[in-house]
């Protein structure tokens, strides 16, 4: 095998390697409390400044 076929080889795995890892679902982020969290504001308690 010549040295250009090996080097190749291991950026294919690595390509391949890095695109599996990057499209995992596996996130902390879609298991987080704090990005389902779905509430809304309540407009009663925003303040209006004198001026604005």
């Amino acid at each position: 095998m010549s040295f250009k076929k090996i080097i190749f080889s291991v950026f294919a795995v690595l390509l391949l390697a890095s695109t599996l890892v990057s499209c995992s679902n596996d996130s902390v982020a879609d298991q987080d409390a704090l990005y389902n969290n779905h509430q809304g504001v309540d407009k009663s308690k925003i303040e209006m400044p004198p001026n604005g």
